[in-house]
Formats: C-alpha cells, sequence, structure tokens
C-alpha cells in the first residue's frame, strides 16, 4: 500500500529517527572528503546531519517519494554537493559503480520486501574498502502496536513492512560478498509526552491509512503512548 508522505507535517515532528541517524553517521567515522550515498534519504534531516562531517565530500539521497524529494531539494538548495535522485531501492541504483565511499540508511530497509535485492546495490554502490551503516526496523518491531491494530480490525491498512533479524541479514550481506561488523537488533521504544503529539505521530509516520478513530482506539489500548520500536543496526565493509 503506498504512503504518500507529507514532507512538512514528518519534519514538524519530534522523531526518534534523529537519534537513530545521529548514531548512523557517528559511527561511519567519516574522514570529510567521502562521496556519501544516503539511501532512503526523505527530506534530508540526516543528510543534513551528515554534511557537517564532509566538508570537501558530497552525499547522493535516493529516495522513491515525490514528495520528500521536492522537501530535500528544498532544504539543500544551492548547495551543489548534496544531490537527490529518484530510486526505487530495490532496482538499480542511479549511482556509478564502485563510486561511493559510504553508504548509510535510516529508517528505509523496512519498507523493502526483496531487502536481497538492496544489498545487492549496497555492494554496487561501494568502492572496495567502503562501508555502510543501517538503522531500520527489525525483527520483533512494533508488536504491541500491530496486535491493537489488529484489535481494531484495521491490519488490512496497514504497508507491507518487513522486519528481518539477524541471520536473514548476515545471509543477505554475505551474499554479496559485505562483510559483517555489526549486525544485532536493540529495543528501543518511543514514548511521546502528550496525546496530541502521539496521535499526530501515527498519523504521519505509522498508521497513515487508518482513519482517526481507528487510531485514537489503537492508542486507548496501548495506554502508554508508545511506538514498541526494534531497530536493526548494521555495519559492514566492503573488501579491497
Amino acid at each position: 500500500m503506498t504512503v504518500n508522505w507529507n514532507a512538512q507535517a514528518y519534519d514538524a515532528l519530534p522523531l526518534p529517527h534523529e537519534a537513530w541517524g545521529r548514531g548512523v553517521i557517528d559511527g561511519l567515522t567519516l574522514r570529510g572528503d567521502e562521496t556519501l550515498i544516503d539511501a532512503g534519504c526523505g527530506s534530508g534531516r540526516d543528510a543534513q546531519r551528515a554534511l557537517m562531517h564532509l566538508p570537501e565530500g558530497q552525499i547522493i539521497g535516493l529516495d522513491a517519494s515525490e514528495s520528500m524529494r521536492v522537501a530535500f531539494t528544498d532544504r539543500f538548495a544551492g548547495v551543489s554537493r548534496v544531490e537527490v535522485r529518484e530510486s526505487d531501492l530495490m532496482d538499480v541504483w542511479p549511482v556509478e559503480p564502485e563510486g561511493a565511499d559510504a553508504v548509510m540508511s535510516v529508517a528505509a530497509f523496512h519498507w523493502l520486501d526483496r531487502q536481497e535485492l538492496t544489498w545487492a546495490q549496497v555492494a554496487r554502490a561501494l568502492r572496495p574498502g567502503g562501508r555502510v551503516r543501517i538503522d531500520a526496523g527489525g525483527q520483533g518491531n512494533l508488536t504491541r502496536l500491530l496486535s491493537a491494530v489488529d484489535e481494531v480490525g484495521a491490519t488490512a491498512l496497514l504497508p507491507t513492512w518487513h522486519y528481518a533479524g539477524v541471520d536473514e541479514t548476515l545471509d543477505h550481506l554475505r551474499s554479496v560478498g559485505l562483510t559483517p561488523i555489526e549486525v544485532r537488533l536493540r529495543s528501543a521504544p518511543a514514548y511521546f509526552d502528550d496525546d496530541d503529539t502521539y496521535a499526530r505521530y501515527l498519523a504521519d509516520v505509522v498508521l497513515h491509512h487508518l482513519s482517526d478513530d481507528q487510531r485514537a482506539q489503537v492508542a486507548a489500548i496501548m495506554g502508554d503512548r508508545c511506538v514498541d520500536y526494534v531497530r536493526l543496526e548494521v555495519a559492514a565493509k566492503k573488501p579491497r
């Protein structure tokens, strides 16, 4: 089920994604002159942070959403070292083979039901010695929330997400010739301070196609203004 992202509403929310992005960027330990691909770049908040670590580098953002690409372009207007390209991450990426020093991705891989195709594109894009870090929804993600959605009879209104586990991800990495550095699952529940922010977060980030009444029922079942995230954190490199 296609999600039509509202980039402005998305950016206005206090997203736990920001902390996930910081972890990904810090973990890359960028020198400052690399070419970095941001796979599933969204509106560019993570790319903006990464750019501070790349005074002599460049960033190529990839995203399938037109509204997110427009927001990304607006964010980096006049910045020649950053560009965004339309891309289905499971198809061939519109980038030069072995043209990137690093690939990052935040909160995108769980939208892909054929993640092995995307890992093959990561391997294709990286130079020998290049590295990749991602943070995405992992095995066990949203167990309570999805149960609440099912309880209100709205499961059919959800997009198709794929929450990969450690063993599956290790298999994907090795099958495309990437060397795992760290692959782990981490519980990361997000709590919200008030009912209004929680409702807006559910509407704009997680439960897009549910009605307001259905989301209110889900929130009541949850009872603690929580989104019970489990993160899949992956670090790998391409052998020289």
